[in-house]
């Protein structure tokens, strides 16, 4: 069973974040970050594709992946990120969000006995997902995570 991330993967956060503070994520303490997105209104609904993002969607749609999307604090980000999949995904696709750090139980639970494979950014989940039995794609861009998931599967 195929999860896919959103941000950073199919969605240019960097790109947006710096359309809000005139930073980029890495320059900004998360205390100064999450409370300005937040305020920003819209945030999560109006980014952007990634430049390959489309190119990586349109490879893997047919394989019905789910979006498997981590949350901030607070309760303002999943109606826009849901709104975003909706809306340049289809209403069809299914969307699990949680903390980051759940994302492997939250597979897990989802996929039964069938081998959860993730494609996301964050290396940091590596582990974690490797010792629930699953199988961790770490995303750079379309090409290298296509060829990955063809040799992993």
């Amino acid at each position: 069973m195929l999860f896919v991330d959103l941000d950073g993967v199919l969605v240019d956060f960097d790109r947006g974040v710096k359309e809000v503070t005139g930073k980029l994520p890495h320059e900004l303490s998360p205390r100064e970050m999450w409370p300005r997105l937040a305020k920003s209104g819209d945030f999560y609904n109006r980014l952007h594709w990634m430049p390959d993002g489309r190119q990586l969607w349109d490879e893997l749609k047919h394989m019905n992946p789910v979006i498997l999307t981590g949350l901030p604090m607070g309760n303002w980000a999943e109606a826009q990120k849901r709104s975003w999949c909706a809306r340049e995904l289809g209403e069809d696709v299914e969307v699990i969000t949680c903390m980051s750090r759940e994302k492997a139980k939250k597979a897990r639970e989802r996929a039964g006995t069938r081998i959860p494979v993730l494609i996301d950014d964050r290396l940091r989940l590596k582990e974690a997902w490797e010792e629930m039995g699953g199988i961790f794609i770490h995303h750079t861009d379309a090409v290298k995570s296509l060829r990955q998931l063809g040799e992993k599967t």
